[in-house]
């Protein structure tokens, strides 16, 4: 059973405006209920949450960025298509907000004791975040009531998703007088457009509002951006950004004042630290790590994109944004950009009524294409390198031979990187003779969807556990966001120069499992598999061989994962979560977000895959063959260079 005294930390972790942040390991003093970040004090209009406390969030100055775009520039064009614009309309970050919603309840209501024993695991807990004056025990069901006043962790998600969102008071920070992660937010509160009960465009009252918070990483808020918190490097005591959301604001608009502000802090990779290292704030982790948990103690990390550059050549070459061009910023997404975020939210920018401007803007469409291409080619051209190497060029019939495919990681972090729940990356190998018949293939999607694996597949990802939790089975242990606490897996490959003590000392683990996995000595920023293979005798000659490195941002069993476990209803249907877009094709069904975010994966053709790299290789009958990249020096037939997206 896990250990759920460490939740008894919660409250000395969360004193703070920023509940990631460990306070044995901050710089200076905590960030508090009176820091930019979310201030509290005299409201705006009289806004309290549900303990009576004083809500008074930043709202002057922040505007949508439809609202800037007036003039339909590039810049309006490139942003608004990219992800990082469109995180509060990731249909995935509203599901998995529900069931991390749903499991803190469910950890909490697992804990031994009674409600009013504060001698009991429970009692204790409740104490700690102040809390043993409000819950009992339901005697019919035996579950905490009220349940809108148990912690939830959608004050953790908001933050990143939709910063404006957050700033705003859509979700509710811990203070010294309700010091548990509050977050009574399941998606609900976010806006979308300025439009009125009939769906006509209405002027925004600016005053309390600013219909910003669906637009993710916006104008504002980066602009607004000045520092943002540090942790120390548990390597060498160096200062790394503490990731989590840990982010200074400046309280005034940044558009009203005659100077343009520096933009140091916004070019650095630090500015990216904000959010792409992202640490359970809750339980340590029991991830073995050379045989042993780590010590001293350490939280689970998440996500360690951030730590992945630092303690790599890259953060002496090449920041973030040289690779991921701001106001672009190239990712992985594709078939989630489009045709996924215009099934599903339909025409996004609207009319814009505020004096003096009255103008509209054109819908997102075209942006969501233009930014989905930009992203095939790069993942294609930018990411990796593929190459088939020290392979013979030659062998008889009845042979059995041994191609060896080599994987190496272009980028500035590991291969593939991110929030790594249902994401993969692998190899598609296929052997064909000169009729076309296939005599050996590896790495192949089902009619569902689903990657069939074989003992040959090579499958780079991280894979993490939620272990020992006494309401989850041996069965149903994986993709748990916020119960995480176990890294069963984690072979993608590091990015050039790692450091591998560095990453072992902050989280960034190399963990292989599978027989064909790689336990990347220092500096290694490749990986070799090999794939044997017997020619059958009736083949003919020439024998090709191609190597096509493939990536999926969702893989099928966490699309089932999250339709199976989201069962919050939305609004319309007596739920807490946010009605799906009005605008889109699956406004008014009585889905889950799991539910819908799964139709649309299959209706968009799976989410099929990018590639991101191929080699061929020709291997004839007897001793001169047509191999041409046995050398690993040699750079021909690596790296796909097509184009053939750019008109999809």
């Amino acid at each position: 059973m896990i250990d759920l005294r460490s939740l008894r930390g919660l409250r000395a972790i969360l004193l703070g405006g920023i509940p990631l942040l460990i306070v044995t390991v901050v710089l200076a003093a905590v960030i508090t209920e009176n820091d930019s970040t979310q201030p509290r004090g005299t409201p705006l209009h009289n806004t309290t949450n549900q303990r009576g406390q004083l809500l008074d969030p930043i709202v002057d100055g922040f505007r949508a960025a439809a609202f800037r775009g007036q003039e339909q520039d590039e810049i309006y064009h490139n942003w608004s298509g990219m992800m990082m614009a469109n995180a509060s309309r990731d249909p995935a970050f509203f599901a998995q907000l529900s069931v991390a919603n749903h499991d803190i309840i469910e950890l909490i209501n697992s804990m031994p004791g009674e409600p009013d024993d504060p001698n009991t695991e429970l009692g204790e807990f409740l104490v700690d975040n102040k809390l043993d004056q409000d819950i009992f025990r339901d005697p019919d069901t035996g579950r905490l009531e009220p349940e809108e006043l148990l912690p939830f962790t959608a004050d953790l998600c908001i933050r990143c998703h939709s910063p404006v969102g957050w700033l705003e008071g859509r979700s509710e920070p811990p203070t010294t007088e309700s010091p548990h992660l509050r977050g009574q937010f399941w998606g609900a509160a976010l806006l979308e457009t300025p439009v009125d009960a009939s769906g006509n465009p209405r002027r925004a009252n600016f005053a309390v509002e600013s219909e910003a918070e669906m637009d993710g990483l916006q104008c504002d808020f980066c602009h607004r951006a000045k520092n943002n918190f540090k942790r120390f490097s548990r390597y060498d005591g160096s200062v790394m950004a503490n990731g989590s959301g840990g982010y200074f604001v400046a309280t005034r608009n940044p558009f009203d004042d005659e100077v343009e502000p520096e933009f140091d802090f916004q070019e650095e990779g630090v500015f990216c630290g904000t959010c792409h290292d992202v640490t359970n704030p809750l339980l340590f982790t029991q991830t073995l790590v050379n045989g042993q948990v780590p010590d001293p103690p350490m939280m689970h990390p998440i996500e360690r994109t951030f730590t992945e550059w630092y303690w790599s050549d890259f953060r002496k070459e090449e920041s973030c944004q040289d690779c991921h061009k701001p106001m672009k910023f190239l990712g992985a997404q594709t078939w989630l950009i489009y045709p996924g975020l215009d099934m599903l939210w339909g025409e996004v920018d609207r009319k814009w009524r505020q004096p003096p401007f009255n103008y509209n803007i054109p819908p997102r469409r075209r942006a969501w294409q233009d930014a989905m291409n930009r992203n095939r080619r790069f993942m294609a051209r930018e990411a990796a390198r593929v190459q088939i190497v020290n392979t013979p060029s030659g062998a008889l019939p009845g042979e059995e031979v041994t191609v060896n495919v080599k994987v190496t990681n272009k980028a500035g972090h590991k291969l593939p990187t991110g929030y790594a729940e249902g994401r993969q990356m692998w190899i598609h190998i296929q052997v064909v003779d000169a009729r076309g018949s296939v005599l050996f293939e590896d790495g192949v999607l089902d009619p569902n969807g689903g990657l069939i694996r074989t003992p040959e597949t090579k499958v780079y990802e991280h894979i993490a556990l939620a272990k020992d939790y006494p309401f989850l089975d041996e069965h149903d242990e994986e993709f748990h966001f916020i119960l995480l606490n176990f890294i069963e897996k984690d072979n993608r490959i590091p990015p050039k120069g790692f450091n591998k003590a560095a990453y072992t000392a902050d989280g960034a683990f190399i963990i292989p499992r599978d027989p064909k996995d790689t336990d990347y000595p220092d500096g290694q920023n490749w990986d070799v598999t090999p794939y044997t293979f017997t020619i059958p005798p009736d083949a003919l000659a020439p024998v090709q061989v191609t190597a096509t490195l493939l990536y999926q941002t969702f893989n099928r069993e966490y699309m089932e994962f999250l339709r199976d476990h989201d069962v919050e209803p939305t609004q319309s249907f007596g739920g807490r979560a946010r009605d799906l877009p009005a605008g889109g094709q699956y406004a008014n069904l009585d889905l889950t977000w799991g539910e819908v975010l799964f139709k649309l994966w299959e209706d968009t053709g799976q989410g099929p895959p990018v590639e991101m790299g191929q080699a061929r290789f020709n291997l004839s009958f007897g001793g001169d063959g047509g191999g041409n990249d046995n050398n690993e020096d040699d750079d021909s037939d690596s790296d796909s260079d097509s184009d053939s997206d750019d008109d999809d």
